[in-house]
């Protein structure tokens, strides 16, 4: 993907020269706050912007709640409330439409049950008795698997790694318009740093990995094991859209810590530290309660 340098921009309502970062494709004025829009360079990169459907008001909400909600990361962190600063981010996504083929092989159980006789000794007597034991009969098998994949969404933001963008989702791609300036405009919108092959392998393999636990889950056996699949997908639509997400930061022991809101559903992502205090009190209680419980039982053997 090409450099885009950074360039002054002539800001249409207070004449400014504002300096639009080369990552962003819209931003606001840092005079006037009136919004600035790569125009030409948005028309030829994005498909859809989704709009903000949680305000900045409720995401804020959403994270003081998450972290009061988490028992286990440090108390200052339970306690800071609002975010020192939220953002709102319109991120770039690569949307894949495409058709799945896969050649699998895998290990089918089958159960069955057989009687089993055996002995034991009841009251000083050995006896004689039958039981049912089940017995898991394998099978190899193979065969082809296809299937279309729609709406299936690869990070193009370099800054927001996929396994964060995963968690993020399901995001209501339904409410994507067809691109304007005016879904832009007051916005922050990042520029794709992800590239084409880049996102291409990564919904390769992201795809794969859904028609693994499709072939697992058609399979009729009792059990289903060393399931292999060799996938190729065959993309029909590549867009690029522009998703919502609140993104605010925290202040704890000199590290800045971000936590992520989906700004449709209010979805939280947060990779927060755990207090080691917490856990060793934590796994200490647990001890305790273990050994009391011995204690009770050895106590409630002898009384017997």
């Amino acid at each position: 993907m090409t450099e885009v340098s950074s360039q002054l921009r002539s800001c249409p309502q207070c004449g400014a020269a504002v300096d639009l970062p080369p990552e962003q494709l819209s931003s606001k004025c840092a005079f006037c706050a009136s919004p600035l829009v790569e125009a030409e360079a948005a028309a030829e990169q994005v498909d859809r912007v989704a709009p903000f459907q949680v305000t900045a008001v409720q995401a804020g909400g959403m994270l003081s709640s998450h972290l009061a909600s988490r028992w286990f990361i440090a108390n200052s962190l339970k306690q800071a409330g609002t975010p020192d600063e939220l953002r709102a981010v319109l991120v770039p996504f690569w949307c894949y439409a495409a058709e799945a083929r896969s050649d699998w092989t895998a290990r089918q159980g089958i159960y069955w049950d057989r009687t089993e006789t055996y002995t034991t000794v009841e009251n000083g007597e050995t006896v004689t008795k039958t039981r049912e034991v089940r017995e898991t009969e394998w099978f190899s098998t193979s065969g082809t698997h296809v299937a279309s994949y729609f709406d299936h969404l690869v990070s193009g933001s370099a800054g927001l790694p996929e396994r964060e963008s995963n968690l993020l989702e399901p995001f209501d791609l339904g409410a994507a318009q067809p691109y304007s300036p005016a879904l832009l405009a007051g916005w922050t919108a990042e520029r794709p740093t992800v590239p084409r092959e880049e996102a291409h392998r990564t919904a390769n393999s992201e795809i794969a990995g859904r028609e693994n636990q499709a072939i697992r889950s058609f399979l009729p056996a009792d059990e289903v094991k060393q399931v292999n699949n060799q996938t190729a997908i065959d993309v029909r639509n590549l867009e690029l859209v522009m998703l919502p997400v609140w993104i605010g930061t925290y202040k704890h022991k000199g590290e800045v810590l971000r936590l992520l809101v989906n700004g449709q559903t209010g979805e939280v992502v947060a990779d927060l530290p755990s207090s080691k205090a917490k856990i060793a009190l934590t796994v200490l209680t647990g001890l305790s309660l273990l050994a009391l419980l011995l204690v009770l039982a050895l106590f409630l053997g002898e009384s017997l």
